[in-house]
């Protein structure tokens, strides 16, 4: 069984992904089982915290929770990065959250919350 792994996870090869959430409890499991998966993860809890992280190349991926931001926020973050860094990749994490049980990942809850505003801010952010 050369190659195969005892885990069953795939190999990823080396990424590294900014991750920014202002919510401490949800950055953490989000790092947590990104780094399960072998990625390196600078965590961030705010945009000026993100910016000082930054650097052109140094991440596969950056990760914006953009729900707790306003959406001008998120988007003039992402215009600065991408004039700067056109090939950067950006993932908008726009939830609502997925809440893990202490069974997780066997078992997983989520919540569904609905908004008009919350719908313009997603089609907002797709469209960038």
């Amino acid at each position: 069984m050369l190659g195969q792994s005892s885990n069953l996870r795939p190999d990823l090869g080396h990424k590294t992904v900014l991750l920014i959430d202002r919510c401490e409890a949800t950055r953490e499991v989000r790092a947590a089982v990104l780094r399960s998966h072998g990625i390196e993860v600078h965590a961030a809890a705010d945009l000026c915290g993100a910016r000082f992280l930054w650097r052109p190349n140094a991440y596969s991926w950056i990760f914006l929770d953009v729900r707790r931001h306003l959406p001008g926020e998120a988007l003039e973050f992402y215009d600065q990065i991408r004039d700067a860094s056109p090939s950067q990749r950006f993932a908008f994490l726009v939830g609502p959250p997925v809440y893990l049980t202490r069974n997780w990942p066997e078992e997983v809850k989520a919540t569904d919350e609905k908004s008009q505003q919350w719908g313009e801010t997603v089609r907002f952010l797709a469209a960038a």
